[in-house]
Order: structure tokens, then C-alpha cells, then sequence
């Protein structure tokens, strides 16, 4: 029997082809030699949650991460607005991947949160089921290419031990002031973390729906990408974050205990 056709996750259309997680433009910019990529679900790094998670999970793929295409997108979306977003931030993002300094004005800013933003879209969609993202932020960023003010994005540089890695971590969560009116599951995620590592770049990528107020991290030196600040970024004087401080961040959350 043939497997039932899927709809595409953004538009709800037919004809699914396979679309990259990160853009493959990216991949010719600083291409990746690794063999194989490992995506895994394996609880917390730096501390023992006692809060129910998903079960674990792993996947072994060939080839790098950078390659990865899952087939949950059509054609047209694909080819048309999700292609074009990715376009117009290929020069702000560029001397970001390299490392070479640059000058992030308004626009450059805008175009880089919108990538950043269909990234992070891209990558819940394999997250094995946690979802935190309504189909109306979807909706949003197809019409609208700019994130709405339920995104927060930062950036810094990566200078880990790969320098032409493309990597990333999601964590999504249940928020709520009022836990006796909180339905639990994976369906039901409200909030979640993304952090996206490329060459030299590091993202820390922050969705919420129910925290509109969330103040950011005030003991953390980073760099402010969404909403923008009104000013030009100088990438020369971007924070460098090491692999283990990376990790320390994207659970900061949920280690001092805010995710329910």
C-alpha cells in the first residue's frame, strides 16, 4: 500500500519535496567533510531534570547535518517565499560563517532574523513530536518575512573545536503562571529554545507565546539580533562563546526551573 501523501507544514499544500534545514548555500560557503551526523534526544547536559520529557531517542545519518532534507515541505514553498528569504540574508550572513567583520544595518539585521526564524521552524518540525510553534507564526513569516514579537534572537561567535560545523539544539517547554489550568504533553509546548551553531556563528533563538515579557539573560554578554535594537552591529566586537558555554545557555531555562 503507498504511503498516504503529507501536507506541507507551513501551507498546507500538496506535493512535498525534500528542503533543507540550513540552506544549502550556506554548505557551499564553508563545506562540511563530516561522514555522518547523529540527531538524539538524551535529556539535559549540565544538570538531572525531574520533570517528564520525551522518551530517548537517536538518529545516525550520512553525510553532514548541513545536508540534512527532511521531506515536510512542498514545492512552491520551497521554490517561492522560503527560497527567497533565504537569498536575501546570504550576504549579511556570509562574513558571519567566515568570521570576517561586518557592519549589520537595520536591513541586514531584518534579513538575518528571518532565516534564523525559518531555521528554527525547520528544525522543530524533526523534533520528535515537540511542538511549540502555531501554524500562525507560520502563516506570519510566509506573508510577512520578518518574525512577530513573540521571537528573540542573539548572536555571538562560535569558537568551538569545529570551525565548519553546522549544528543545532532545541528545547521546547510548558510555561504557565497558573499550573492547575496546565494541559501537559508534547502538543501542547508553548515555548522553546533553539540554538544554532554555523562556522564562526553562534544563534541563541528564544519563542514564546505565553512569556512576552521574558527579559532575556542580564548576566549573559550577547548581542541582540530581534527585535532589533535601531542600531548597526559592529560583528567585530560580537561575544565568542565556547561549545560548553553554549550548552550552559540553551538550558538555563530549564535548569533554573522555569519550564513546567
Amino acid at each position: 500500500m503507498a504511503k498516504p501523501a503529507g501536507k506541507c507544514a507551513f501551507c498546507g499544500g500538496p506535493r512535498l519535496t525534500k528542503g533543507h534545514i540550513w540552506p544549502d548555500s550556506f554548505g557551499k560557503i564553508i563545506p562540511s567533510d563530516a561522514r555522518y551526523h547523529e540527531q538524539k534526544i538524551d535529556g539535559f547536559v549540565t544538570f538531572e531534570s525531574d520533570i517528564p520529557g520525551p522518551p530517548k531517542w537517536e538518529r545516525v545519518g550520512t553525510g553532514p547535518l548541513q545536508k540534512r532534507r527532511p521531506r515536510n515541505t512542498c514545492a512552491k514553498c520551497n521554490t517561492g517565499w522560503m527560497s527567497k528569504i533565504e537569498e536575501a540574508a546570504l550576504p549579511a550572513i556570509k562574513p558571519l560563517l567566515v568570521g570576517e567583520r561586518t557592519f549589520l544595518d537595520l536591513s541586514s539585521q531584518q534579513k538575518l532574523a528571518s532565516v534564523l526564524t525559518l531555521i528554527s521552524m525547520r528544525v522543530e518540525l524533526i523534533a520528535y513530536g515537540m511542538r511549540s510553534i502555531p501554524k500562525s507564526e507560520k502563516d506570519e513569516l510566509r506573508k510577512n518575512p520578518l518574525p512577530t514579537p513573540n521571537w528573540r534572537i542573539w548572536i555571538a561567535r562560535h569558537a568551538g573545536k569545529d570551525l565548519k560545523d553546522f549544528r543545532f539544539r532545541f528545547t521546547a517547554m510548558q510555561v504557565a503562571s497558573d499550573k492547575s489550568t496546565l494541559m501537559r504533553g508534547p502538543e501542547h509546548c508553548n515555548t522553546h529554545i533553539t540554538s544554532l551553531i554555523a562556522g564562526q556563528l553562534y544563534v541563541h533563538v528564544f519563542f514564546s507565546t505565553v512569556w512576552p515579557e521574558f527579559p532575556g539573560y542580564p548576566d549573559v554578554s550577547l548581542i541582540k539580533l530581534w527585535p532589533p535594537s535601531g542600531f548597526d552591529i559592529d560583528t567585530g566586537l560580537l561575544p565568542s562563546f565556547s561549545d560548553e558555554a553554549e550548552i550552559r545557555l540553551h538550558e538555563t531555562i530549564s535548569r533554573n526551573g522555569k519550564a513546567q
